[in-house]
């Protein structure tokens, strides 16, 4: 077998072991390495030899995580659009990847510690606060906090509600969820709609793990 060939299929399984990991930690975040193993379709070694260790696997994890999620929001050029449109599109994105957005705040806040999640998540929160900085200046957006703790508070009320969902509390494919964000953010409920049904006209490909090309209007339409 060639080198080139090697490393060919070294890093199909390490992909292989890292999309299993996605799957198999969101569902059970006590899951071994053997459970791992077995989810992967490869042996024990195999996963060794990618990942010495747990807290390797779980790094590499959380990096592949909020790759796929930068990788999703950069799939809308949200400059053209308007603030309180581009907000919604974001929450839309952010909703989409729910499954890997929770997991990666889990993991972060596990393994990672608060200094660990604010590096790890300061990509993602700067398009956050960017966002929200663009809506104020358009001056239909109440400017009740502070941009900092708006932001924060926003992200925490984001994975609320999809804790909801996983609960079995709430039925939701985004829209809702999106038009939360932008009341919480200080835009009327009427105008947060307007804009939830102009960013569902968006596409992108959200990652969902399989490759699968899907609009957010799709999305939405699931809630």
């Amino acid at each position: 077998m060639s080198d080139g060939r090697r490393r060919r299929d070294a890093e199909e399984n390490r992909d292989r072991i890292l999309r299993a990991a996605r799957t198999l930690l969101a569902r059970q975040p006590g899951a071994s390495m053997d459970d791992l193993a077995q989810a992967a379709g490869v042996v024990r070694r195999t996963v060794y030899a990618h990942f010495p260790n747990r807290d390797e696997l779980l790094a590499g994890l959380a990096d592949r995580c909020a790759a796929d999620l930068l990788a999703a929001l950069g799939r809308t050029d949200r400059d053209g659009l308007e603030p309180e449109v581009a907000l919604a599109d974001y929450a839309l994105t952010v909703w989409a990847a729910g499954e890997q957005y929770r997991l990666l705040i889990s993991l972060a806040e596990s393994n990672l510690g608060t200094a660990g999640l604010r590096e790890l998540l300061h990509p993602i929160a700067a398009q956050s606060s960017t966002l929200l900085a663009r809506a104020r200046e358009s001056g239909r957006f109440a400017t009740h906090l502070p941009l900092p703790v708006l932001s924060a508070n926003l992200q925490a009320m984001t994975l609320a509600m999809m804790q909801a969902v996983n609960d079995g509390l709430w039925a939701e494919g985004g829209a809702r969820a999106a038009v939360a964000v932008l009341v919480a953010a200080g835009l009327p409920v009427a105008e947060a709609e307007a804009a939830t049904r102009r960013a569902s006209q968006v596409r992108h490909v959200p990652p969902d793990g399989d490759g699968e090309v899907r609009s957010v209007s799709q999305n939405v339409a699931q809630g």
